[in-house]
């Protein structure tokens, strides 16, 4: 087995073992060991960035890099119920916190007097902030356990590293962090236009008008605004459909309501159908994504207002050749929270109403075990009657992110959501409202207070929230994501165009061997990405390292997650599915490619070597 490290912020090679660095290493570049050396007590590593060996850099203190056998890394999870994450000092004391009978107890006796006298918590995630999602830090896995893998918990033996704190002042390699923007919320509203959506758009224009009267009399007038985003669908079909989405109306204040309710004024439903009954929903919220400036809100909220499913990357007139697994990653991505209100006419109900609800909840879906996603159904028996309906849900919603800016505002303590018991579409909206809320409340304290990542060389946590887990509603406390640069990024889209080209082609005709190379690539992007700049013909399994590099590996793909003999059971239209789903992951590394706030350089002299922290779920 190669055996890797990945260097710290400020880690520097020389020549030979003992001697003063001469060469800064860009940070967070991974290593291959070569061999190991102690002088005077201290270990030197002889390093190089290539598996072959012609690449030789030098030495490297131990000291200056940690084991990267995995290229795994984890990020904290948005809080909306879960309490910190906290950090042991090792495996047998949160094993024994696992184990405790009455574990609820136990997590809020040592959240208590956490990194206190005596304690085996070594630190502990920030009560009253979270990390903000700029704030780059690296948590690789080093080991864990997967004993309690029935219960969907995982114990990892981490480490962290924060550039913000490692590096020292004088090799500073980026700006001091900017000054905290003031807590203000951004709603957009992405509405279907399409035939049988007039009584919501006109219930839409009445909402946006009412908001800003209430608004305008409100000391927080100036630090909501409100956007408009229309959809259709494609205009390949018919050209009378006008546009397939289009920004109605920028972001608004109260201030300047005019220039945007005389926008509002011309938008109305299409004259002329469309070629399916979903529309391209997808087209609306890239264009809500893209199109409207998002960087001044703490609060990002998008609020979906549709009777009809979404076009897939299935359908050759999909704009965006996105699927809601995409769109979703897209968006967490993005720092948005999409809001689904679906309106269940009699006529969506003749069209796989079922999977339509699906759809949405998987593309509003939170990693929190309360909310789990951010879907309103609303039942429609009378246009007129879920027209009012709908307004009284938007009315809630936005309510509730309105007193979360006054409060903020007002230097008022902003307290953890309750659990839900929400009896009406209203009252839940008013919940997700409180959630969604809250998670904004506690980035922007983040961002405030400058909040980092605590500064551990190594420790044992849980990757769910145990209090959660306790009361029988998982909820992710971390989540897995490789640490890849644009070249391996690039790289990837690559291969994974390969493989689909092949699929075309091909078909079923060696469908075994396609499965092996889908694995194969999967198995190289969570072990090592740097082996895909190299990869040719053949993959892991023809050179027999498959099964090495799927073993020790806390967290699987997709992918990865499906066996030989599932495979070649599916049918025609099951593989097809998958490579949908691989077709559309090229789109979203397109986005990726693209998203520059959430890419760091550290200094780096060649954009290309940037690094991106992708989700697992974005991976194949």
């Amino acid at each position: 087995m190669y055996q890797r490290v990945i260097s710290h912020p400020g880690a520097m090679l020389s020549f030979r073992a003992g001697e003063a660095g001469m060469r800064n290493v860009r940070a967070f570049t991974p290593f291959y060991v070569y061999s190991r050396q102690a002088l005077n007590g201290e270990e030197w590593l002889e390093v190089s960035p290539a598996s072959s060996g012609a690449e030789q850099s030098g030495w490297l203190r131990q000291s200056q890099c940690s084991p990267w056998d995995k290229a795994l890394t984890l990020m904290f999870t948005d809080r909306m119920g879960r309490d910190p994450v906290l950090f042991f000092q090792d495996y047998s004391a949160l094993d024994n916190l696992v184990r405790a009978e009455d574990m609820r107890l136990a997590v809020d006796n040592l959240q208590r007097s956490a990194s206190g006298p005596g304690s085996p918590v070594l630190a502990s995630e920030p009560t009253d902030a979270a990390i903000p999602r700029k704030q780059f830090y690296l948590m690789p896995i080093f080991s864990f356990s997967d004993e309690y893998e029935q219960y969907n918990l995982r114990l990892l033996n981490v480490g962290v590293i924060d550039p913000g704190k490692k590096q020292a002042p004088q090799q500073a390699q980026y700006p001091a962090p900017a000054p905290a923007p003031k807590f203000s919320a951004g709603v957009a509203f992405i509405v279907d236009t399409t035939i049988s959506m007039g009584p919501y758009i006109e219930q839409t224009k009445k909402f946006v008008s009412d908001a800003y009267d209430a608004l305008g009399q409100s000391s927080i007038a100036n630090d909501v605004s409100f956007a408009v985003v229309a959809y259709r669908n494609s205009t390949r079909h018919d050209a009378r459909l006008e546009y397939v989405s289009s920004v109605v109306a920028p972001f608004t204040t109260v201030s300047m309501r005019a220039s945007a309710e005389e926008r509002l004024a011309h938008m109305a439903e299409a004259t002329v159908s469309t070629h399916s009954f979903n529309e391209d929903a997808f087209a609306g919220i890239k264009a809500a994504v893209d199109g409207l400036d998002w960087s001044p809100y703490t609060v990002k909220v998008a609020v979906m207002i549709t009777d009809a499913g979404a076009i897939r990357n299935s359908d050759p007139l999909s704009s965006t050749g996105l699927t809601e697994r995409e769109m979703a990653d897209l968006l967490a991505q993005k720092g948005i929270r999409l809001v689904v209100i679906h309106l269940q006419t009699a006529q969506g109900k003749r069209h796989n109403m079922p999977d339509v609800v699906n759809q949405y909840k998987q593309l509003t879906t939170v990693r929190d075990g309360r909310v789990k996603c951010t879907y309103i159904a609303l039942p429609v028996q009378n246009a007129q009657v879920a027209s009012q309906q709908f307004g009284r849900i938007a009315t809630a919603l936005v309510n509730i992110l309105q007193k979360f800016v006054a409060k903020a505002a007002a230097g008022v303590p902003v307290p953890k959501p309750m659990s839900a018991a929400a009896s009406s579409p209203e009252e839940t909206a008013a919940w997700l409202g409180e959630c969604l809320g809250y998670s904004a409340y506690l980035e922007f304290a983040g961002k405030r207070q400058q909040t980092a990542a605590p500064q551990l060389v190594q420790a044992w946590v849980a990757d769910k929230d145990l209090n959660a887990l306790v009361q029988g509603r998982p909820t992710d406390a971390l989540m897995p994501a490789v640490l890849l640069n644009k070249h391996q990024l690039n790289t990837l889209a690559r291969q994974i165009g390969l493989l689909v080209d092949a699929a075309r082609a091909s078909r079923s005709a060696d469908s075994r061997g396609l499965f092996q190379r889908i694995v194969s690539l999967s198995s190289q992007t969570l072990r090592d990405p740097e082996r895909l700049q190299r990869a040719s013909g053949d993959n892991l399994f023809s050179q027999g390292l498959l099964p090495e590099f799927l073993e020790g590996l806390p967290y699987k793909s997709q992918v990865m997650n499906l066996t030989e003999a599932r495979w070649i059971a599916m049918s025609a239209r099951e593989q097809d599915e998958l490579i949908y789903s691989l077709e559309a992951k090229m789109r979203l590394y397109a986005e990726y490619h693209n998203d520059t706030d959430n890419w760091v350089s550290f200094g780096a002299a060649d954009p290309a070597e940037a690094l991106y922290r992708v989700p697992l779920s974005s991976l194949p």
